[in-house]
């Protein structure tokens, strides 16, 4: 899709019309100063503006924009009339029955790995909504064979089919090498499971990659989670495997379609601004990433944050060693125009994912099965040191109250061996919190980005299995964190879940359960104005862009999401369907042809989702089938860090 950054058809003619948009010759040029009359001017009219300003006056109708960056703003006639003797003066009148907010800001999404899913065919249990085209679901084995069937038929000779979205709890268990030699021995095929965690290759998909039975056997767990003779791969086998699949995927050039899929996909949501906490990528596809993104005029800025603990098992677990070579990755991999590095941060983990119910709880789980640490409080401690030392901001993955309280004892320690007076650790995800927790976190200097949509897919499940009502029901708390003082943000961890930060707003607004019946954990309700400020300035904050983006203010990048209505103005339940019109980014807007791109909110998603949400994790034959994307990612990270070698 072609997404040349342009002024719409109706913006450029509105700039043409001399009566509308050039009155340099009704007041002296004199009231405006030099730096001002050296380079045009674009003044956005609309009659709703939200600009999330604690400074900016209350009623403004107009911004005006110079070099990307807001200018003035202000009551239409009155900025009009202050700048209409500007010689390049452009009226903007597209949005005026529109409404105008802050660009969305979001602080954790996954970009390098949306492109990975975009670049596949789907076949899910889901329907998806997507800028390329429409998805339906799938429900039985019967129905994602004849899908799989029709798409081979569709796909040029030679090519190699990839599809992402089988899941055995509504496509059957037969799925392997077999029944993919029967739709085609000839063409390479791949199936990947929902999870991200399996894959499944026939004959000529195995071949292509080179394989052997003796590379696929060997000692140790990864190799355990082989099976050669169903061509299966999964969980710790992807580390065997996935080196030379991530290699045939930039060389062929599959991943370059997957970004410029996953380019258009995020900016449907309105996000202006995109922060990817833990990268890791080979030479090859960072290049392809940033070639891709900056080659059709990327509108929103994309910062990258290294995965420092990568790096520290990369360095052997020498915390030194391993901030070496993070700090060597942001150097090597260099940042471009907008997709950049953000300057001295890193992510690291804490406890497990919550989706596969792995999170560390201090009262355990009422099944009896118990959580794991992605990095020991031990780990976490040793590798945050030396970024601590070095005014790093560090984030930190963290789902149960254990995994919450132990990092907090990390940060409370680090700061007490050396003091930070705004070191703003961020924890990000969540899921369970003590909430007598929140306030020392708040002291210490600590700020929170919750995944909202914990609460509206799982509460209810793991109200009865697992976790209990008590803890399940504020899963993803919001009111706790603000009441206490604390800066909150609301991420989606894309791509696992939609990238479209106005449903972050309403599942924090609502906290409506899945199955539409149930509000979970009243009490933890915020409001509409700070879930607007959570996906703008306060999620600004986080990742200290506050000065740049988040508002509307004099001084700061002229980023806007336009809105078709108002936020404030909609019944809080219908917040999720606001269409996205257009964003602005750095002055220039771009319109958005599919808006909220992602899951669907039909009725056959809903079922999809109850369904999916009741399955327990042993009846899918491992403990990752639904594990969150930051659990992929690691998965990912270790399989690339094998290619890069």
């Amino acid at each position: 899709m072609n997404r040349t950054m342009k002024l719409s058809a109706v913006a450029m003619s509105i700039a043409l019309l001399t009566a509308c948009s050039k009155q340099a010759d009704v007041v002296d040029l004199a009231d405006l100063s030099k730096e001002v009359l050296a380079s045009p001017v674009t003044v956005f009219v609309s009659n709703d503006i939200v600009t999330m300003s604690d400074v900016a006056p209350e009623q403004v109708t107009a911004i005006a924009v110079q070099n990307g960056k807001i200018l003035d703003l202000g009551e239409k006639d009155a900025l009009l009339e202050k700048y209409q003797a500007h010689p390049e003066l452009i009226v903007d009148r597209q949005f005026e029955d529109k409404v105008l907010t802050p660009g969305f800001v979001e602080p954790h999404i996954h970009l390098w790995l949306s492109a990975i899913l975009m670049s596949t065919d789907f076949i899910t249990p889901a329907d998806w909504k997507l800028p390329w085209g429409d998805v339906k679901g799938v429900h039985s084995e019967d129905a994602f064979i004849d899908r799989l069937i029709e798409i081979e038929k569709a796909t040029p000779e030679g090519e190699p089919l990839i599809v992402w979205g089988y899941h055995n709890f509504f496509h059957g268990k037969n799925m392997g090498r077999d029944v993919l030699n029967q739709i085609s021995e000839n063409r390479p095929i791949i199936v990947w499971h929902r999870s991200f965690h399996e894959l499944f290759f026939n004959n000529a998909a195995i071949e292509m990659m080179g394989w052997q039975e003796s590379d696929w056997s060997g000692e140790g767990l990864a190799y355990e989670q082989l099976d050669w003779e169903r061509g299966h791969a999964f969980e710790n086998g992807g580390k065997i495997i996935l080196p030379e699949t991530l290699t045939f995927l930039v060389d062929s050039g599959r991943f370059a379609t997957g970004m410029e899929r996953t380019r258009d996909y995020v900016q449907s949501g309105g996000i202006t601004t995109a922060i990817d906490p833990g990268v890791i990528a080979t030479p090859e596809m960072y290049d392809q990433m940033v070639s891709i993104l900056l080659d059709d005029a990327f509108p929103m800025d994309y910062w990258l944050i290294p995965a420092g603990n990568f790096t520290y098992s990369a360095g052997g677990y020498d915390a030194e060693q391993g901030k070496l070579i993070a700090e060597a990755q942001t150097r090597d991999y260099k940042g471009q125009d907008q997709i950049q590095w953000l300057p001295k941060f890193v992510k690291l983990f804490s406890d497990g994912a919550m989706y596969s119910q792995l999170m560390q709880l201090k009262d355990g789980y009422i099944d009896g099965h118990h959580g794991e640490w992605l990095q020991t409080p031990e780990e976490l401690e040793d590798s945050m040191r030396p970024y601590w030392n070095d005014d790093y901001t560090i984030v930190i993955h963290a789902n149960g109250d254990l995994g919450f309280e132990s990092a907090l004892d990390v940060v409370d320690a680090l700061n007490e061996e050396t003091p930070r007076e705004d070191h703003r650790t961020s924890f990000h995800h969540l899921g369970i919190t003590d909430k007598d927790d929140i306030p020392r976190a708040v002291e210490s200097g600590a700020n929170f980005s919750v995944n909202p949509y914990y609460t509206h897919v799982l509460a209810e499940l793991y109200s009865k299995e697992g976790v209990g009502k008590e803890r399940a029901e504020v899963m993803a708390r919001g009111r706790s964190f603000i009441d206490a003082g604390g800066v909150l943000s609301l991420h989606s961890d894309a791509p696992m879940a939609p990238a479209q930060p106005l449903a972050l707003v309403w599942a924090a607004v609502n906290r409506i359960g899945l199955s539409g019946e149930s509000v979970m954990g009243p009490e933890e309700r915020i409001t509409v104005d700070e879930a607007m400020r959570a996906i703008t300035i306060d999620a600004a904050y986080t990742a200290r862009l506050e000065d740049q983006i988040g508002s509307i203010d004099i001084g700061k990048y002229a980023n806007f999401t336009v809105l078709e209505q108002s936020p404030y103005n909609v019944e809080p339940e219908s917040i999720r369907d606001i269409d996205i019109a257009a964003t602005v980014y750095r002055g220039v807007a771009t319109e958005i042809d599919v808006a909220n791109a992602g899951l669907e909110t039909s009725d056959n998603n809903q079922t999809v989702l109850k369904l999916m949400s009741r399955i327990p994790s042993a009846s899918l034959g491992h403990s990752h089938a639904n594990g969150d994307v930051c659990d992929s990612a690691l998965l990912f990270q270790q399989a690339m860090y094998e290619a890069i070698r």
